[in-house]
């Protein structure tokens, strides 16, 4: 089976499965309550409050071609009407009618109320003979006729016994059908005003998702144009709204207030057709494969047709066979656009999932709607949830599409990139295979003009010439070519620096002097004297303004091409103006991309120069600009930024420290290596280099700045200072050096020594980034390029000395964070106890918080970098855990305390007993189910203070307590993480030279003493 006839056949099964519910939704609501019969309805047995309020469907009575009030109906010969439906079937669907029930209710003096759905046109309701409500004017005149068909709900109090209720309803304006066409609830006044109030949360919220849906899809489409579709969605979103608002409640009234009955109609009638022809639209634009193109433009020809006939001929347009055919034409539309998003998602198009749930939704929307117009079901009696999800679904498959073409782009942006840079990397390589043989003829050339021994004839010299212009111009065009991909890739490299443009100009215009020979044209200097200098890289001004005047050389004739500079601000311009014979106005746009013709002559390009001298001036913080006219000449300025002064005072005078090494370069300078310095510093620094002028340099800098200085000109003896007991804290090593190079020498570093523990700064006279990269990769912390400003060494050194000592405080930070760590299942324990002890004991419960609020006080004072603490505020934490741990266990933990008076004083280092404690209830009687003693001592014993920690429970073996202690067990605390035996005991030996004692045997308990010597109390 094709996948057509495939969603063809699931279109009609969900066609099948909501439109057989239909006879089931006519039921839904129904409470069972009676139905009006002769004109009367009997209420009186009717429990409202348990029941809910009534539909007064049934049998009316009713009196055509009459407004009939209160008194008129004495003799009068009364009809009967279904209730709803139209009276076509009584009389002309034009004119006026009159609606009587009487309705029997039990309660005297209730309020009651009731809540009409769509009497047409217009309608003013009695109860009583007193006036409730209406929606528009009905008249026996037309002339005194207003139509508008809005839903009313009213509130009125009703006697016990008969009660009267009158429906005045008139019809001028709506040929296909009149009277009450949807059922009228009674109810009591809560019950009503709660319909009501749900009813315009309905229209409102569908009115609303609608409008704005629309609205951002059409803003969408003002930033992709090229994406018809989403206009379109967005319109049928639009006038999807439009159509909801003069349906159900007719919220388009409360919005527009009073409207005339004519337009209104004709708005629900064009958005309906607005929608179907929407969606054919909308479905052939975006998923056109799965669309019959026939299909849809009959469709649209047909829709069209019926917009003129709603817009142009009112009453042909609501004959009841048009309608008929407006309804069909809808339902076709939807249909159809149904059928087109199961095709897609059966093809697996993209977000086929979600055309699949839109379809779905979709479908249940129509049918909602198609209930309400023929079978009178009311719509807001379910929830619009199927109008979100259609939005949603259809909102997530456009951001997928955009998702897809977004990714799409990347990739083939990448690809773009790449093949860009195959370009690029093709002419380099190719430019390069260009310069050896280009250099050849030239030189050729050039030897064959100048040999004396075979002497070349006039003509042939001219040739010879030729070829050596045309080489000549051929490899400037390829040093052009290398200069271009460096730009575009970035790695052109520019050293600013405080530069005389006066002086640098009259060189560069002396040595293209030869460019004007023969010509009549004037090559001149018009730069100032004693202009400010320029921050710029002298050899790209050099080229930039060889740039300039090479191409103004080439398209002058006669006249003059003169360079000229002035100041502007913080900027110095510098001009190169020719009388030659100009650019276009239409060129100028373009002068600086590369290789491109003038629009005159085709074969007249602008070549590279520009485009690099435009590149090169940016990259040192210019701009450039261009000013000509056809026969005039032209102008080409840049602008480079002004020195500031300190900068030009360093230029007048000279690098300090370059004179400074220059004076120490001599041949025979040199001094016994390693040199270590006399004076002691804070820092011990290691420089390496194998000249020795830049070791003295180093050496003065880094004394000066009171560090001990270790000198070294060699790789090995480098390593031969850090393999012996003097400790380095840092070293500035050279890249180039013979023999072991600054690459091996900082590998072999990083092999015994992570980067924080022994930073490298390496320092070299390379100016290419691979070098900077490998010495990074082989375990560099910063690279400092030559010759160096003092400033800039200091800076960098103290950066580094700085860096391993914050790295050092980390390490001590990190351990004592790590000791007032807490252990998730510690906290849920004593939590739990607190919750348990809340309910048997609130005042127990009250004392187990404060000592757990104790307890995580002490712990956390803990967690700084204090080296001891007080024996008393040890003992206040001991005494806060053990009251956390008895709360828990109850009698079965018992703790004795023989603390002597004087060893409160005692300084110890922090969580050194405290552990032990816990130790001891853990897992000294803690696995005892009668629990256990645990006694506390503290005492003064010749010149140390003991603390002992002793329990009575299970004990250990010797070999037991000998693998603890060896393998430093975590004590499983619940307080802290690796605050273990052999911890406490190393923490001893390096403080007090003591050491931790463990006794032990089973059956007997464990006591563990320490010992710190009396001097530290």
């Amino acid at each position: 089976m094709s996948r057509r006839w495939l969603a063809i056949l699931i279109m009609a099964g969900m066609l099948l499965c909501t439109y057989g519910t239909i006879p089931l939704l006519q039921k839904y609501g129904d409470n069972g309550a009676p139905k009006a019969a002769g004109g009367v309805i009997d209420l009186s047995g009717w429990n409202f409050a348990e029941g809910g309020p009534v539909k007064l469907d049934g049998e009316w009575e009713f009196y055509p071609g009459r407004l009939m009030a209160a008194g008129d109906f004495r003799g009068a010969a009364p009809q009967t009407i279904t209730v709803p439906g139209s009276w076509a079937a009584k009389t002309g669907t034009l004119g006026t009618a009159t609606y009587r029930l009487l309705v029997n209710v039990r309660d005297e003096g209730e309020w009651y109320g009731l809540k009409t759905l769509s009497i047409q046109m217009a309608s003013r309701i009695f109860v009583n003979g007193k006036p409730i409500g209406g929606s528009g004017q009905p008249a026996d005149n037309p002339k005194d006729y207003a139509g508008m068909n809005k839903t009313v709900a009213a509130y009125f109090p009703l006697k016990q016994g008969r009660n009267e209720l009158i429906v005045q309803v008139a019809n001028y304006d709506f040929p296909g059908s009149s009277g009450i066409n949807n059922s009228i609830y009674l109810g009591t006044q809560e019950q009503i005003a709660a319909l009501q109030s749900k009813a315009l949360a309905h229209d409102w919220i569908t009115v609303s998702s609608f409008l704005i849906i629309g609205l951002y899809f059409i803003g969408l489409y003002s930033q992709r144009r090229k994406d018809n579709f989403l206009f379109i969605f967005g319109l049928v979103c639009l006038f999807l709204a439009v159509f909801s608002a003069t349906s159900g409640e007719r919220i388009i009234y409360d919005m527009f207030g009073r409207l005339p009955a004519g337009l209104f109609l004709r708005l629900q009638l064009v958005s309906s057709l607005a929608v179907g022809m929407g969606l054919l639209s909308y479905v052939y634009s975006a998923f056109r494969p799965y669309c019959s193109s026939q299909v849809i433009r009959i469709s649209l020809a047909l829709g069209f047709a019926f917009l003129v006939l709603s817009v142009g001929f009112f009453n042909i347009a609501y004959h009841r066979l048009t309608l008929t055919l407006h309804s069909v034409y809808s339902s076709f539309s939807v249909f159809y656009a149904l059928y087109v998003f199961l095709s897609a998602a059966l093809r697996r198009s993209e977000g086929s999932l979600y055309l699949a749930v839109a379809a779905l939704a979709l479908n249940v929307h129509a049918f909602l709607i198609n209930a309400n117009v023929y079978f009178a079901v009311p719509v807001f009696l379910f929830p619009p949830a199927e109008v979100f999800v259609f939005l949603l679904m259809l909102a997530l498959l456009m951001s997928l599409r955009f998702s897809n073409a977004y990714k799409q782009n990347e990739k083939l942006s990448s690809r773009l990139i790449e093949m860009d840079k195959l370009k690029d990397d093709f002419l380099t390589r190719t430019a390069h295979e260009f310069k050896t043989p280009l250099h050849g003829m030239i030189h050729i050339a050039q030897s064959m003009m100048t040999d004396e021994r075979h002497p070349a004839t006039a003509g042939q010299r001219e040739k010879l010439e030729l070829i050596s212009d045309i080489a000549g111009r051929l490899s400037r065009l390829v040093y052009d070519i290398l200069d271009l991909s460096r730009l575009t890739r970035g790695e052109m490299k520019v050293e600013c620096a405080p530069l005389d443009v006066r002086s640098a100009s009259e060189v560069i215009v002396k040595v293209l002097s030869f460019l004007t020979d023969g010509k009549p044209v004037q090559l001149v200097n018009n730069v100032p004297q004693h202009l400010p200098l320029a921050l710029a890289d002298e050899s790209r001004f050099q080229q930039i303004l060889s740039n300039l005047l090479d191409n103004a050389a080439k398209h002058t004739h006669f006249g003059m091409i003169a360079v000229g500079a002035a100041v502007h601000g913080d900027m110095l311009e510098v001009s190169v103006t020719d009388t030659g014979e100009g650019i276009g106005e239409n060129d100028l746009a373009f002068i600086f991309e590369p290789f491109k013709s003038l629009s005159a002559d085709a074969d007249r390009s602008f070549g590279l120069g520009l485009p690099i001298v435009k590149q090169l001036v940016e990259l040192q913080n210019g701009r450039i600009r261009v000013a000509s006219r056809l026969g005039e000449g032209t102008t080409f300025t840049f602008s480079l930024p002004l020195a500031r002064p300190e900068e030009s005072a360093r230029f007048q005078r000279g690098d300090e420290l370059a004179v400074e090494l220059r004076s120490q370069a001599s041949p025979g300078y040199s001094f016994p290596t390693p040199y270590v310095s006399p004076q002691k510093g804070l820092y011990t620094i290691l420089a390496v280099d194998d000249h020795f002028s830049n070791l003295r340099v180093l050496i003065d800098s880094l004394e000066r700045l009171d560090y001990m200085v270790i000198a070294v000109n060699t790789g090995e003896e480098a390593l031969r200072v850090l393999e012996g007991k003097q400790t380095v804290d840092l070293v500035i090593l050279d890249l180039m050096m013979p023999g072991m190079s600054g690459f091996d020498v900082c590998r072999t570093i990083r092999q015994r020594h992570s980067l924080v523990e022994l930073p490298v700064l390496m320092v070299t006279a390379s100016i290419l980034s691979e070098d900077k990269l490998a010495a990074f990769d082989a375990g560099a912390n910063d690279f400092l390029p030559k010759p160096f400003d003092r400033s800039e060494l200091t800076a960098r050194v103290k950066g580094l000395l700085l860096m391993k000592e914050l790295a050092g405080k980390a390490v001590d930070l990190e351990v004592a964070f790590l000791q007032s760590q807490i252990k998730p299942h510690f906290l849920f324990n004593v939590l739990s106890t607190i919750m348990s002890l809340s309910y048997t004991d609130a005042s127990e419960s009250r004392n187990v918080t404060a000592n757990l609020a104790d307890y995580l006080r002490g712990s956390f004072s803990f967690g700084n970098v204090q080296k001891d603490v007080p024996f008393r505020t040890e003992l206040d934490l001991i005494r806060s855990y053990v009251e956390i741990e008895k709360a828990r266990f109850q009698d079965r933990i018992r703790v004795e305390y023989d603390i002597a008076d004087s060893a409160g004083n005692v300084r110890l280092l922090p969580l050194l007993i405290q552990p032990l404690v816990e130790n001891a209830i853990r897992h000294g009687i803690g696995n005892r189910v009668e629990g256990g003693t645990i006694k506390v001592r503290a005492y003064e014993e010749g010149t140390e203070y003991v603390f002992t920690v002793e329990d009575d429970g299970d004990g250990l073996t010797g070999e037991q307590l000998e693998q603890v202690m060896a393998n430093d067990a975590a004590l499983r605390t619940s307080g802290h993480q690796g605050v273990g035996l052999r911890n406490i005991g190393k923490r001893l030996k390096y403080a007090y030279g003591t050491s931790l004692r463990a006794e032990s045997s089973p059956g007997q308990g464990t006591k563990m003493t320490v010992r710190v010597p009396y001097a530290l109390k």
